[in-house]
């Protein structure tokens, strides 16, 4: 009977061990093109899920993924090799119809109304009048019954807004004031009324409300300490919201802002500090259960978690480049970065990364530094990418454009040299459809 209460005892609190909500590797069998994520896989931009079963992943060496079975096995939905660069996966509620959005040349508005098992390109359907990389360009999706919304683009001069109120099959574009903001990242609706745009104007984070379902907007949130772009939006009901901020001067510290009034009023929370990883920084996936519990991730190694409200933070070491966290409840999670993973109950379901795939791209240092004059900047491309170049001065918070352009694969070389300048500490900001780059110097008088 001893023997029988100790053996009871050890299997009650194994089973419990097991049932305890972890972050798991999936199978996700057929998911990547290898064994493993490559450079000519790249990272899995979004995911989004109709239950616990059945989901959609995309990423941005052009393919699109479906699984109906949490994450164990995946079938190929779309596989072009033209540029196209998935970004953005949105299904409506029953996962009948859906909008994946692209950026690039090539970017293509591919629909859905047969669940997603075939995918028909609409982008003509978008009337789009501006020219060059961002042209139909979409960064972020959302809906609200019959009605898809989306936002373009992280990298774009001119913001965009689009919306359709048929299911995704005819859209009207609406130009945001440059004024207001430049770049668009993400989208939420919580009604067809009311609904939040996130991104940034020059060096300020942003964050814009709508009353009259995007006719008109309005600046809740904007912040030029941080600087960089708020990329993922996230609300846990109509007054819970959270928000992460890809950071342009403190490029190595975590940062994400919440709301607890509906997203009228936004404070920005410190998370941590990454150690330097070779190739670059960026904070952008965020996902809460609760208003207790969440996770911050992005462009580094791990994710960060807190379980009391964002008071305290601990770095899980689990996963890498972490960009959308998609919620279904406490106990199913799924998050799109270097491969899917699931926060859930459950065992060891997959094969643990050994490491991050290569930097994708390469922004040489400043030769000399200190120095002055005509600015050398030198930098490699693996891959076709929209590009935003730019030189930041930290000590005044001021930004020199420098070229926003689409490149093909192979090396380039600008030079910079603003006589408006003043001495002091600078970055260079290389932006790619990837990983924002820095590398720093001094300019001397």
């Amino acid at each position: 009977m001893k023997y029988t209460a100790l053996i009871m005892l050890f299997l009650l609190l194994h089973t419990k061990s097991i049932a305890q909500n972890h972050w798991l590797y999936l199978p996700n069998n057929n998911l990547q093109k290898g064994s493993a994520i490559t450079d000519t896989e790249r990272r899995f931009e979004d995911v989004y899920f109709i239950d616990t079963v059945t989901g959609f992943a995309v990423t941005l060496s052009n393919r699109l993924l479906k699984t109906i079975d949490g994450g164990i096995n995946w079938s190929v939905k779309n596989d072009t090799s033209a540029d196209v660069f998935f970004r953005s996966i949105e299904m409506s509620d029953n996962g009948q119809y859906g909008i994946a959005g692209s950026l690039g040349l090539n970017a293509s508005v591919l629909r859905t109304s047969d669940y997603g098992e075939t995918w028909q390109n609409i982008t003509t359907n978008i009337s789009d009048t501006t020219t060059g990389a961002s042209r139909h360009n979409i960064c972020g999706l959302a809906h609200f019954g019959d009605a898809f919304y989306g936002v373009g683009s992280w990298g774009s001069t001119t913001a965009k807004f689009f919306r359709s109120i048929d299911k995704g099959a005819t859209w009207q574009t609406k130009y945001m004031d440059t004024n207001l903001v430049k770049n668009l990242v993400d989208v939420v609706f919580l009604s067809p009324d009311t609904g939040f745009i996130s991104g940034a104007r020059g060096h300020e984070s942003i964050v814009l409300k709508t009353i009259d379902g995007g006719a008109n907007w309005v600046k809740v949130f904007g912040d030029t300490t941080i600087g960089g772009k708020i990329w993922k939006l996230q609300f846990l009901d109509n007054r819970i919201a959270y928000a992460s901020i890809e950071p342009l001067f403190s490029h190595d510290t975590v940062n994400m802002i919440y709301s607890y009034d509906g997203g009228d009023n936004w404070t920005i929370v410190h998370v941590g500090k990454i150690a330097t990883k070779p190739g670059g920084w960026g904070t952008q996936g965020v996902g809460f259960v609760k208003a207790a519990k969440g996770w911050v991730g992005g462009y580094f190694d791990g994710i960060f978690e807190t379980t009391d409200s964002g008071k305290t933070w601990n770095h899980i070491s689990f996963g890498y480049d972490f960009n959308r966290i998609f919620v279904i409840d406490s106990n199913h999670v799924f998050a799109g970065g270097h491969s899917v993973y699931k926060y859930g109950s459950g065992i060891f379901t997959g094969v643990k990364e050994t490491g991050i795939s290569n930097p994708p791209h390469i922004l040489y240092p400043v030769s000399p530094n200190p120095t002055k004059g005509n600015v050398k900047i030198e930098f490699d491309l693996k891959r076709s990418t929209n590009v935003v170049l730019d030189v930041v001065s930290m000590d005044s918070r001021h930004i020199f454009p420098v070229t926003n352009v689409f490149l093909n694969p192979g090396h380039y070389t600008y030079y910079w040299n603003d006589i408006e300048a003043q001495p002091g500490n600078y970055i260079i900001w290389l932006g790619t459809n990837e990983i924002p780059i820095v590398q720093k110097f001094v300019l001397l008088e």
